[in-house]
Order: C-alpha cells, then sequence, then structure tokens
C-alpha cells in the first residue's frame, strides 16, 4: 500500500543495528527498523534525523492525501502547525539584533492606549512576555479566529483586546495568542506582514524552497492533506489545507522533510550558513529560555521534565541531555521537531492524519533518543509500542465514535427526525450578524442543503427539528447547534449560536 524511502545511514537488521546505537548512525537505523514494525502508518508518515552536517535518515511513505493516492515525498510541503512558532522566535530575535522591532519594548510603546481588562497594565509588558507565553489575558475570538476562520486586521487588535479579553492567572500558559499579538504589532510597526518578513529574514535565507506561510504558494494536490481515520467501512477522511488566511503567527507553516532537515542542522550549529545574515548571537537569543514552565511532572506532549520555554522550543531533560522540543496539531496532522545541542542530533516525525500515528510522532522521536543513549528500557518500550499500536488505533477510534454518537443522540436533536424541503430551507438563508462583524456569518441555500460560511470556514448544516440545525466541520469535531428564533408573526427574526445572538444584517 505504501511507498518507502529509507535512506539510513545503514541499511541493517534490527539485531545488528541495535549493536552500533551507540552512534547516530546505528540510532536512525535502529529507528528504521522499528518504524518497519508497524503495518499501517497513514495515510502518510515521515521522519528526518540529521547532524548539523549530516542527513542520517530521511523515511517518507504514504500518500500525501488518501482520496488520490498522491506519494508523500522529501519535498511535499507538510503543516506543522505551533512548530512555527519556533521560527517566528528566530525572526523576532533577528528582528531584535537588527532594531526593526526591540523584544524588550513595551506593548505600549506600539499601542499606547490599548487597554487590558481587571486593572492589568498592558505597559507592564514587553514583545518577549508575548512570545514566551506570559502576558495573563485570554482572547479567544483572535485565537479562533486566526486559526479557524480568516485573517485578521492589525488595526482591529486594540478593539478586540479591549472587549474581549479577560485576565487570567499570571505566569507562564502556553497558547497562540502572544505570538498573534507579536504578528499584528510587527504589522503594524513596519507595514509588512508576518508572512513577508519571514520571507526575506528567514526562509529565503535558508534557502527553504518548500517552506512557507502561505499555502497558496503551492497547488494544492501538492500539499499534504490532513485525515480521520473513521474505521474500516468509511476508510479515511479528508480535511482540505489550510487556507492562507488561516495560517497565522502561532501555527501557519507547511514545509518539506528536506526543509526539515535544514532548519534542524540550522540549530545545531547555532548559526546560519555563510550570507544568511542569521547569526551565532540570534540563534542564541531564540534558543535561551526565558520562563519557567513548571512541567517537570511530564504532563507534556514531549512526555519528559521540561522546564523552560524559550522564543519558540520547550527545554526538556532527557535522561540528563538538553532537549529542545515543540510539537504541532490540528484538525487531521500530528507534527513534532526536537534537538539536542549535547548529543549533536535532530530529528522531526510527521503524520498526516491525527488518529494513533499522532501518538507515535511522539514516541518515535523519543525512541530515537532511547536507541542513542542505549537506554535500558529502550527494547522494552520498542516491543510495547509495537505490540499496542493496533490496539491504541481502535480504542481511539471507538472513543471518538462514542463521544460523536453520544452527543448526535442527546434529546435536544430530537432524534433528526426533521426533513424540510429546499424551499422551507430558502427562509434560514442570508448574512447573519452580532454586531461585531468578524462573527458575521452567511448562511446559503446550496441545493436541497443549507451551508453556513464564517469566514474561510465552512460546513453543512443538517436538520435536526424545526428551527434547530447542527454542524460539524469534519465527523470528531464539536456538534455546533444553530437555533433560529421567530417572532409573533412566525418569522424567522434571530439566530443563536453558542453565546452569541444573530439578526438577519440589513
Amino acid at each position: 500500500m505504501f511507498r518507502t524511502l529509507s535512506l539510513a545511514g545503514a541499511t541493517a537488521l534490527g539485531l545488528v543495528a541495535a549493536a552500533a546505537a551507540e552512534t547516530p548512525e546505528g540510532a536512525a537505523a535502529s529507528l528504521d527498523a522499528f518504524l518497519d514494525e508497524f503495518p499501517d502508518l497513514g495515510p502518510g508518515y515521515a521522519v528526518v534525523v540529521v547532524t548539523a552536517d549530516e542527513v542520517l535518515m530521511r523515511r517518507v511513505q504514504g500518500e500525501r492525501r488518501a482520496v488520490s493516492g498522491d506519494p508523500m515525498t522529501t519535498d511535499t510541503p507538510i503543516y506543522i502547525a505551533s512548530q512555527t512558532k519556533a521560527y517566528m522566535g528566530l525572526l523576532a530575535a533577528r528582528l531584535d539584533a537588527e532594531g526593526v522591532l526591540p523584544l524588550d519594548s513595551r506593548i505600549t510603546d506600539h499601542w499606547p492606549d490599548l487597554q487590558f481588562p481587571d486593572g492589568l497594565d498592558a505597559a507592564d509588558w514587553t514583545l518577549r512576555d508575548l512570545i514566551t507565553h506570559q502576558v495573563p489575558i485570554d482572547v479567544g475570538i483572535i485565537t479562533t479566529l486566526e486559526a479557524y476562520v480568516g485573517y485578521v486586521d492589525p488595526a482591529d487588535y486594540p478593539r478586540l483586546i479591549e472587549t474581549h479579553a479577560v485576565a487570567r492567572e499570571p505566569g507562564f500558559e502556553y497558547d497562540n495568542l502572544g505570538y498573534n499579538i507579536y504578528g499584528a504589532i510587527l504589522e503594524s510597526v513596519t507595514g509588512r506582514s508576518w508572512q513577508d518578513w519571514l520571507d526575506v529574514h528567514i526562509l529565503d535565507p535558508l534557502e527553504m524552497e518548500r517552506t512557507s506561510a502561505r499555502t497558496s504558494d503551492f497547488p494544492i494536490n501538492e500539499l499534504s492533506w490532513g485525515h480521520h481515520w473513521v474505521g474500516e467501512d468509511v476508510g479515511w477522511f479528508e480535511i482540505r489545507p489550510k487556507t492562507d488566511g488561516m495560517m497565522q503567527s502561532a501555527g501557519g507553516l507547511v514545509t518539506s522533510v528536506d526543509d526539515m532537515a535544514m532548519w534542524l542542522q540550522l540549530q545545531l550549529r547555532g548559526e546560519g550558513p555563510e550570507g544568511s545574515g542569521i547569526t551565532a548571537e540570534m540563534v542564541s537569543t531564540a534558543q535561551t529560555g526565558y520562563v519557567e514552565t513548571h512541567q517537570q511532572d511530564r504532563r507534556n506532549a514531549a512526555e519528559l521534565r521540561c522546564s523552560h520555554y524559550t522564543l519558540g522550543w520547550n527545554v526538556c531533560d532527557f535522561e540528563g541531555h538538553d532537549f529542545y522540543v515543540h510539537g504541532g496539531g490540528y484538525t487531521g496532522i500530528r507534527t513534532q521537531m526536537a534537538f539536542s545541542p549535547d548529543l549533536g542530533v535532530g530529528i522531526a516525525a510527521f503524520s498526516n492524519s491525527d488518529n494513533m500515528t499522532g501518538w507515535l510522532t511522539s514516541r518515535t522521536i523519543n525512541m530515537y533518543f532511547q536507541f542513542l543513549i542505549e537506554h535500558e528500557t529502550a527494547d522494552r518500550m520498542r516491543q510495547i509500542r509495537i505490540e499496542q499500536y493496533p490496539q491504541r488505533i481502535q480504542r481511539y477510534l471507538d472513543h471518538r465514535m462514542e463521544q460523536r454518537n453520544s452527543a448526535m443522540a442527546d434529546e435536544s436533536w430530537g432524534g433528526w427526525s426533521w426533513t424540510p424541503d429546499a424551499e422551507t430551507l430558502s427562509a434560514y438563508a442570508g448574512r447573519w450578524t452580532t454586531g461585531e462583524p468578524y462573527l458575521d456569518i452567511e448562511i446559503a441555500s446550496v441545493g436541497p442543503a443549507l451551508v453556513f460560511n464564517w469566514g474561510d470556514m465552512s460546513a453543512s448544516m443538517v436538520p435536526a427539528i424545526p428551527d434547530l440545525f447542527g454542524a460539524q466541520t469534519s465527523p470528531f469535531d464539536d456538534l455546533y447547534a444553530f437555533r433560529f428564533e421567530r417572532d409573533d408573526a412566525g418569522e424567522i427574526v434571530r439566530l443563536v449560536r453558542g453565546e452569541d445572538v444573530y439578526t438577519r444584517a440589513e
């Protein structure tokens, strides 16, 4: 079923590879043999292992899109979600060093009239605080719009913050907001988008030709799509790649296996190639831990004791070795990258599904390091993960299906018994508004169905009972209720969606 490219430094059998596992090359061969034991890492799975000067392993298998069968290759652009933060962190370090946007400038140096909620003072916080997750506010409308809906004008950020922000507990708390605000400030100050700055100062100097913050830079059939596994009867449900509008500064890059190899080698070398303008000082700034994360309990994606956050990396401990790691997750994809300066290696794993191949990305990385240091549990963990993988996939699918079925069986849906005709459905169509332009939605009558569009987000609306519809953007996403209300004359006048109340736009 899968096409596999395995370019590891050795092609020995697992037993032979294990004997040489004290070397980076031997550990790569052991990892290759480990992954060979999994019968189906679909639709596509990729791993790259590097030292500062060599690529030890490029393993690419399966399809970038299950429906078409197009193969995953080493130059397929794959969405890496929150790993974008590390690229933005290096960009921030460069712009700081070059005096374009100082990291220690205050938020109010750029938006002097900005007001925070509950007595918090925006002047107390710097841009460095923003991108190390220390500014104690939540603004759900911004993070939702940026990740799922579309472009938010930086000029609207202060208003959205003042209107919708809520205070949270002080201290480190990982989210997307700080990077979103940093990107908006960058564009406000310079008149150029974070995407343009990233191209000119990071991606172009490193010659990463298959990396971009805009999916439109590639034909859609060249991109890796996301996938849900929905069981043998249905197979893979595909998730279309993000639009440019959904590609945001906290999670807005696609990259290839080959480009990721160059990115990890930059981290290990500690500076960019000659002529790139990326200095050792910039890389050091980006790799410095600025805030304690208090994750020594291993309750994190890496399942390691993690102590600090840099400009886009978690700093963890792997059996006494410094370990820098960041993951990325989105509907239908899971990825992770890591490097260890003292061990001199970097590795990344990509899955274009979020079934248990998502679970395996982090375990792939941990297994490599276990092989590398010849950890006493490496062989046992190798066997456990191979044996448990099929059962984990099934348990995860069963859990998701149970949640989905439970949500649909809720009595509020009335058994999904209503079957209106096209003329009846057309009465619900139109533009609906709360008064906040970014929340406006368009409901369209498309043949015998209704479709809602919120920016770049779109989904079919399934009739449940009169005036109530349910919608999902994918099979395992939340089931959203659209409840319409009528006036005394029976005219449809309001729409309630969650906590938001809409009226028809004029």
